[in-house]
């Protein structure tokens, strides 16, 4: 597998990533009032904006201290036992 056990995670900082990123530029620079049609709105609701970027930062930052937080399979386990040495018989 290209990403391993890792890609889930990865996916959902992505994602979180994007939207608050994504939302907080729209607050920032909205589109140009020339290039709006009849029904659409100047600037992106404030509070559905702020939902969105607080929704996106729970996302990375979650996603985040998973990926911190995995086991890294080349690594031995903390206890000094490997998970094949533990299902082994005692000699």
């Amino acid at each position: 597998m290209i990403f391993g056990e890792n890609l889930l995670a990865l996916l959902v900082l992505a994602l979180g990533g994007a939207l608050a990123v994504g939302n907080a530029l729209a607050l920032v620079r909205p589109r140009p009032t020339d290039e709006l049609a009849a029904d659409e709105l100047a600037r992106p609701p404030l509070a559905r904006s702020l939902l969105m970027i607080a929704i996106g930062l729970l996302a990375a930052v979650w996603a985040v201290a998973s990926l911190m937080s995995a086991d890294d399979p080349l690594e031995p386990a903390a206890q000094g036992t490997s998970a094949v040495s533990a299902f082994e018989p005692a000699r």
